[in-house]
Parts: structure tokens; sequence; C-alpha cells
């Protein structure tokens, strides 16, 4: 698979994983807090380290996409990048 082939697939997964997690936030926006206060605090953790999980995913696509894209443009982009990302 070319470099590009595999960035439009992390892509694609990056669409995915934030589809899935906008889907699991509007289901406790509004009257589903209520609903999600009632279940149990256990349920509630899974629920939020679930959210936390995709989060993180996207997170890491997206940063695979940018390295992908500056070494396209060149190895001294990409180290660049990378400094940033470890002074985050």
């Amino acid at each position: 698979m070319d470099k590009q082939a595999g960035a439009r697939d992390r892509f694609e997964r990056l669409s995915t994983k934030l589809a899935q997690l906008e889907a699991m936030l509007a289901m406790v926006g509004g009257d589903g807090m209520a609903h999600f206060h009632q279940q149990q605090s256990e349920l509630q953790g899974y629920f939020l380290g679930l959210c936390s999980r995709l989060a993180g995913e996207c997170r890491d696509l997206c940063e695979s996409l940018q390295l992908a894209e500056l070494e396209t443009d060149g190895e001294a982009g990409a180290l660049l990048l990378r400094s940033r990302m470890l002074l985050n």
C-alpha cells in the first residue's frame, strides 16, 4: 500500500471514530444527561472511559496524518512536529 492509500485509510478511520464519539455524546446531551445520571456509577465510568479512548484514538490518528503530511514535505518538518508533540 502506498503512503497516500495509508493516509486515506487513516482519514476514513478518523472520520468513523469521530462519528461514533459524536453519537455517543449526543446520547447524553439534553434530556439524556438525566438518564446517564440514573445509571450505576460503574456503567457511567465505562461510558466515559470509552469516550476518552475514542478521543485518544482520534488524536493519535490526527498526529499520524500530520506526520505523514510532513514526511512528504521533508524530514526536517517531521522532526519539528515530533519535537512539538513531545513538548505537549
